[in-house]
Formats: structure tokens, C-alpha cells, sequence
């Protein structure tokens, strides 16, 4: 059992190398369900409204886009650089077809914001 955990251990370690390459980034995101179906809230800083699709399949929305370094110019010199930029995807599944919903998106203050009403309690 020791010998496992220290193989364990070893194993989830990061050498200094590791945390020095860039990782890739996911938007934190929450989902609710509400009385009308669902939100999702995406928190999305620094991505322009432009690069962000929502899409639906079946039981499942994807919002994909991409976070780029736009403040960047020629003759800069990075000495420190924790922020990622980078293409991004997120897949969540729904307990409910999603097919013929109402799914409508907002961007404010860097906040993705997707409702998704599902047909049977539409209007």
C-alpha cells in the first residue's frame, strides 16, 4: 500500500519543467436549472463576443471560441506571462432533449450568459 502511494505520488508530482508550459484554459462555467429550463453562465474575460458559437445537439450545448492576446505589439518582452490564450470548447449534457429549444445567449462584463428553454414550456 506505501509503495503505491509513493509511486502515486511520484506520478501527480509536477517537475519544475511541467508548470513552466502552457496549459490549456476552460472558461469556468455554472449551470442552473430554473423554472423556464436552464442557465448557463460562462465566465469568458478577455474573449471577444465575436469568436464564441453556442451549438445543440440532442442533450448537449457546446460553446467553443477563442481568448486572444490583442494588447500585444511588436518589441515587447514578456518576463512573466500566467494568462492563456488559446482556443477553448465546452460540452455540457442536459437530462433533456434540447433540440427544438429557445437558446438564446448575452455577453455582459465578460460574462457568457445562455438560457435554454426547452419547447414543452415555451409560450
Amino acid at each position: 500500500m506505501e509503495h503505491e502511494l509513493i509511486r502515486l505520488t511520484r506520478r501527480l508530482a509536477l517537475t519544475r519543467r511541467d508548470r513552466l508550459l502552457p496549459t490549456r484554459w476552460l472558461p469556468p462555467a455554472d449551470l442552473y436549472e430554473t423554472p423556464n429550463g436552464w442557465l448557463l453562465k460562462l465566465e469568458m474575460a478577455g474573449v471577444a463576443p465575436e469568436t464564441i458559437s453556442v451549438q445543440v445537439f440532442g442533450r448537449w450545448i457546446t460553446v467553443q471560441g477563442q481568448r486572444r492576446d490583442t494588447l500585444l505589439t511588436e518589441g515587447h518582452t514578456c518576463y512573466s506571462m500566467e494568462i492563456v490564450y488559446c482556443t477553448f470548447k465546452r460540452t455540457f449534457e442536459l437530462p433533456t432533449d434540447l433540440e427544438r429549444a429557445h437558446v438564446s445567449s448575452e455577453y455582459d462584463l465578460g460574462m457568457l450568459l445562455v438560457t435554454i428553454t426547452p419547447e414543452t414550456t415555451q409560450p
